[in-house]
């Protein structure tokens, strides 16, 4: 939303950054940072010492797209949701929603690093653009008012609901735990034409079940699903719902039926949004190089800036 007061004055220290309303004091680095602070939450006026992440971590968030901006490049948010479940499982790690005056020693993943994780995978289920509008939206809406994560959470399910119609689920894991996703490709099998992928889910929180599938270059046409796009001549991106899960199964059956075409590859999360501790079991074939993780910090205060590494 559009800056609401009439001036901005930047002074070169003596804080490596500190805001106030229309005044930051910015070492080099951190000047899109600190300025970021004029909307959260100089203009959307958080609780920050209880919720940093709706502060600190919605503020890491824009300044991933500035970076992206001021390098004259498209937003890519591939990677960080993914590289959450680098870090879920540590007992040191408090919940969003634990009052940030309590963090302990990872307060820093807890009020900077984790919402990024989060609004990545959130794009990942619904669209990051859709994402964007409804941020957008909500901070217009909470405009000098006093908004809580609940609020937020609200606000947001309903904006999206075209998109995802309950987002219940998604609220509940990333404020209220620290769960993550751990899925796999347990198993690949081809009958009467039809080729069924093994998906395992061994983490607590769900996704949607997404698969890129990789033909054969050349032979007979390809025959495209109603929950499938072509990408290119011989690849399909293949999604089905987060609800798949909603049962309690571990594992579901993705039954893919392009015609005769044959797959010579499937790769879980291809565009690394969920969080998964293991990546290595996601693709079929397996690999025989385990890819580079995914660009990110598991613990500090700053990043969000640079390009996200996602193996194809």
């Amino acid at each position: 939303m559009p800056y609401a007061f009439p001036v901005l004055t930047m002074v070169d220290g003596p804080e490596g950054g500190m805001e106030y309303p229309m005044f930051i004091m910015s070492s080099v680095g951190a000047s899109d940072h600190e300025t970021g602070h004029q909307w959260w939450p100089m203009m959307v006026g958080t609780n920050e010492t209880w919720y940093g992440f709706m502060d600190e971590g919605f503020n890491q968030y824009m300044n991933s797209l500035s970076g992206f901006d001021s390098r004259k490049q498209p937003a890519n948010l591939d990677g960080p949701g993914q590289f959450y479940g680098r870090t879920s499982g540590n007992e040191q790690e408090a919940p969003l929603m634990w009052d940030a005056n309590y963090g302990g020693p990872m307060y820093s993943f807890q009020a900077y690093s984790k919402a990024p994780m989060m609004l990545s995978m959130l794009g990942g289920v619904v669209g990051d653009t859709a994402v964007w509008k409804a941020m957008s939206d909500y901070a217009k809406t909470w405009r000098f008012r006093h908004p809580s994560p609940w609020d937020y959470a609200f606000f947001m399910s309903n904006a999206l609901k075209d998109k995802q119609k309950d987002l219940g689920w998604f609220w509940y894991y990333w404020l209220f735990t620290t769960e993550s996703v751990d899925g796999s490709v347990s198993g690949v099998t081809t009958a009467g034409g039809k080729t069924t992928v093994t998906v395992r889910q061994d983490g607590q929180m769900p996704a949607p079940v997404v698969l890129k599938v990789q033909f054969e270059p050349k032979g007979r046409p390809i025959r495209p699903m109603p929950n499938s796009k072509m990408i290119d001549s011989a690849t399909a991106i293949v999604t089905w719902p987060v609800d798949v899960w909603f049962s309690g199964s571990k594992t579901f059956k993705a039954e893919l039926n392009f015609g005769p075409r044959k797959i010579v590859r499937v790769k879980l999360d291809p565009g690394c949004r969920f969080p998964d501790r293991d990546t290595a079991d996601n693709a079929w074939p397996r690999d025989t190089v385990v890819p580079a993780p995914a660009a990110g910090r598991a613990g500090g205060g700053g990043g969000g800036r640079g390009g996200n590494a996602c193996a194809p």
